[in-house]
């Protein structure tokens, strides 16, 4: 054995003792992978497609008021047909975001479909949408929301919308809310009842039930006191 090969074999062993026990490194061997190569160019390619799209939806949300007429019924029809058929919730929820910026008919169509979304956070988005649009069609859609939705994010998104509305099944939707088991659902019938009434009746539903029933009800806490009424026992313990 050469002088070179013997020192060589040396030093391999002494490289192999130095390890020892020691944990091995984490290596990642799919760059070794033809396919992971390939779904990673697939990857980038998806994800510069979605920063674009991010782009262009923000801008249109910003321009989407100074617009003309013809033009933003247009966006509203593509941006409807798109949320109905864009597979990714992440996207659909920019395109609700974006298509809630059109005050014009056609966005109508996108809007009751993403109250009917698989996904809570898109029908937050279009409760909050169908809340800046005073119509009956606006009406009827959050109504229907606080009454059939079972997501208790949802419904309370509803509820703060309703308030922008008049009427007496509004105003019952929103009495409704203040004895539900959900102290979510109860705070949002609240914040709606705020709006609806002009009323401020405190934090406490009881309060509030009793202030809407004609009494004179003693409002422990409104949010706009000091903090050590925030810590009466009353607004402690509900």
């Amino acid at each position: 054995m050469s002088s070179m090969r013997v020192l060589f074999v040396v030093l391999l062993g002494l490289l192999v003792h130095s390890i020892g026990c020691k944990s091995r490194p984490i290596v990642n061997w799919n760059w070794v992978n033809d396919r992971a190569w390939s779904e990673w160019r697939d990857d980038d390619r998806y994800m510069t497609t979605w920063h674009e799209k991010e782009k262009f939806l923000e801008s249109l949300r910003e321009d989407a008021g100074s617009l003309p007429i013809a033009e933003q019924r247009q966006h509203a029809l593509a941006l409807s047909e798109q949320v109905q058929s864009e597979q990714v919730p992440v996207v659909r929820r920019e395109l609700v975001r974006t298509l809630a910026h059109f005050h014009v008919v056609e966005a109508e169509a996108g809007l009751l479909e993403a109250l009917e979304d698989n996904d809570p956070d898109i029908r937050i988005v279009a409760c909050k949408a169908w809340g800046t649009r005073l119509n009956v069609t606006a009406k009827t859609a959050l109504l229907k929301t606080v009454r059939s939705d079972q997501d208790s994010d949802v419904q309370s998104a509803a509820l703060r919308a309703l308030g922008n509305f008049k009427g007496q099944e509004v105003f019952k939707e929103l009495r409704t809310a203040l004895e539900s088991r959900d102290p979510a659902v109860q705070y949002a019938g609240i914040q709606g009842l705020r709006k609806l009434t002009g009323e401020d009746w405190g934090e406490d539903p009881e309060t509030w039930i009793a202030g809407l029933e004609g009494q004179s009800p003693d409002i422990v806490h409104d949010g706009q006191e000091s903090f050590f009424d925030a810590l009466h026992p009353r607004n402690l313990i509900r």
